[in-house]
């Protein structure tokens, strides 16, 4: 079975905070010895084929308050000419550009495919009007949008920005923007993730950072709205990314449902998004 991983973290420890880079140390050493100082495009492609992913979104992050600063140009420059890796770009908040500018920069100009935010580690409500005109510009793109709810760690993050909630109104006026709630709104706020993605057909749930075994217990109504659920890994946040694909296969799932989670619900967000 295909594998897409819709969630991994690209950069190097000059680009992570310090406290990120701990964590990294003590939940990925394997990363912390032979990524950190300095990362390429094919060793990064090999490790992730040694792990049974076939293609993987790459993550542009600004959020230097809290875990990272690595732009969009290097996702950019990263994934160029390796299909297997897809560039997501990233509003940078502290850039006076209009939101949407900066968009259309990483689009025409940088090649982004779509977009994550980061509300509780850039500090801004997802449903700020002032993101709208950015929004408009990625619906009318078709291209999918990630957005980090829920609980975080890291020193600097403010989590009631992440209540995935405020989501409510965004995936309502804009019916055709492909919103993705980033682990599911963990921990306390799975019922709020799980009852968008039953009102909404444009919510998802990626399910990187949330226990894979509890999924079902998390999400009982998951089959149901099977066409939803993206895989995620969250790399280097955790080591084992082969291991987090066998438990997807291990999960009381059908086999088709397991295959929309691993690969072809991500698909479908990615081909849906205009050639640029």
């Amino acid at each position: 079975m295909k594998v897409i991983d819709f969630h991994i973290h690209i950069g190097t420890q000059e680009q992570f905070l310090p406290w990120v880079m701990e964590f990294f140390k003590k939940n990925n050493p394997y990363y912390a010895e032979h990524f950190a100082e300095n990362i390429t495009p094919e060793r990064a492609i090999a490790f992730l084929k040694s792990n049974d992913v076939d293609r993987s979104v790459i993550l542009a992050e600004y959020a230097p308050k809290a875990s990272a600063m690595v732009t969009n140009e290097f996702v950019s420059q990263f994934s160029k000419g390796h299909e297997e890796l897809i560039p997501f770009g990233c509003i940078n908040f502290d850039d006076k550009t209009p939101y949407e500018e900066q968009a259309r920069y990483a689009v025409d100009i940088l090649g982004i495919k779509g977009f994550k935010l980061l509300p509780s580690y850039q500090h801004f409500y997802p449903n700020d009007q002032a993101l709208y005109p950015f929004y408009e510009y990625i619906q009318s793109l078709r291209m999918p949008i990630m957005i980090h709810t829920g609980t975080s760690i890291f020193h600097g993050t403010r989590i009631r920005y992440a209540d995935p909630l405020l989501l409510d109104e965004v995936a309502d006026d804009f019916p055709n923007l492909n919103l993705i709630m980033e682990h599911g709104g963990r921990t306390f706020w799975y019922d709020r993730a799980a009852w968008l993605v039953s009102k909404y057909k444009n919510m998802h749930i990626g399910i990187a950072g949330i226990a894979t075994r509890h999924l079902p217990k998390f999400f009982p109504r998951l089959e149901q709205y099977s066409d939803r659920f993206v895989f995620g890994s969250d790399w280097p946040g955790v080591a084992d990314i082969k291991g987090l694909i066998e438990r997807v296969y291990a999960l009381p799932y059908s086999d088709q449902t397991k295959e929309m989670i691993l690969c072809r619900n991500a698909e479908r967000l990615l081909g849906q998004a205009k050639q640029n």
